[in-house]
């Protein structure tokens, strides 16, 4: 038991990690203004949550463990991609 909702939380914390990155790249780029992170953390908690309980922790996570990567890839790149745009755009001026 202790155990589920230790790996629940730190599945959650993978996904708003990434999330967070994704969010900071376009806050830098200037097209977010507003960062709920706190809100997301809570929102991510509370899906894996209810995926665990609905169809157990094992099945739950085999399904959950590529989205945590995928978002914390996608938003390292969008991030690298970011920087790359920025550092283009101040050489040119």
């Amino acid at each position: 038991m202790i155990l589920t909702i230790a790996h629940t939380f730190a599945y959650a914390l993978i996904q708003t990690f990434g999330f967070s990155i994704f969010t900071l790249a376009l806050q830098r780029l200037g097209r977010l203004k507003h960062l709920y992170r706190l809100k997301a953390f809570f929102f991510l908690l509370l899906m894996n949550a209810a995926g665990t309980m609905t169809y157990s922790e094992a099945a739950w996570q085999r399904v959950t463990t590529p989205i945590a990567a995928a978002l914390f890839l996608i938003g390292m790149a969008f991030f690298f991609a970011s920087h790359l745009y920025l550092g283009w755009k101040r050489l040119r001026k």
